[in-house]
């Protein structure tokens, strides 16, 4: 496992295994898929970069292709599933993340509850849409408000 976020703890993202119980359905070079452990729906993705990017806080313009492939990439996993229309991208935001390792979460609509609804609700100041990161990265903003 490959120690990050300075050295205090092992980064799992860092590490993506079947043999460590993750559920890979895509890897290439610069990117890993695989199924949420906890969905929130119907179909729940996590795409991460190989390389070890703490948060959606720390992404810059020079990230502007990486996203790009996550999100090619996450609509082809759902298309693949057979979802076009109902679905949802994006990132949550410190210190609302649970994992120090930039990952998008790919939905697949519907959501299991109401609960997981709010979770991963654009306009909530926990959830970003990938988008919208994507939209304000292009414009040399800053990832999120």
């Amino acid at each position: 496992m490959v120690l990050c976020c300075f050295g205090c703890t092992a980064c799992p993202f860092c590490d993506v295994s079947v043999e460590k119980g993750f559920k890979i359905v895509h890897e290439d070079q610069y990117l890993i898929a695989f199924r949420d452990r906890s969905p929130g729906a119907q179909v729940h993705l996590l795409i991460i970069p190989r390389e070890h990017i703490k948060s959606v806080k720390q992404l810059d313009v020079s990230h502007v292709p990486t996203l790009e492939k996550m999100m090619t990439l996450g609509r082809k996993l759902l298309n693949d599933e057979g979802f076009d229309t109902q679905v949802r991208f994006g990132f949550h935001v410190p210190p609302f993340n649970s994992i120090d390792h930039l990952h998008l979460h790919v939905l697949g609509l519907p959501f299991k509850n109401t609960f997981r609804k709010l979770k991963y609700s654009p306009g909530m100041p926990w959830f970003a849409e990938a988008s919208q990161v994507l939209d304000r990265l292009r414009q040399g903003l800053s990832p999120v408000e």
